[in-house]
């Protein structure tokens, strides 16, 4: 596993990348506070979360829009709804 400075990694970007698509991976250095893989690389790790059933596969792809739609508006308070979910904790 090879490592990297943050300035460095800012500045050589490209080359970073190129060594992860073929296959390494960074650990970006100062605490070390990040790692870049190859996405394929931690397929078998989740399928192994998924059937210890510590994680949840998903089954079909986020519809479009899903990241930039608005939330709903709520006819109450945060804490009124959960009063209401945990009313009957008390």
């Amino acid at each position: 596993m090879m490592t990297a400075a943050i300035t460095d990694l800012k500045n050589r970007l490209s080359y970073y990348l190129r060594r992860v698509a073929r296959g390494e991976s960074i650990t970006v250095r100062g605490n070390p506070v990040a790692r870049i893989t190859p996405v394929g690389s931690h397929g078998a790790e989740l399928e192994g979360l998924a059937a210890a059933g510590l994680a949840r596969l998903p089954v079909e792809p986020l519809p479009k829009g899903f990241w930039t739609r608005s939330l709903p508006k709520l006819n109450k308070s945060l804490r009124a709804y959960l009063a209401e979910d945990r009313e009957d904790r008390f």
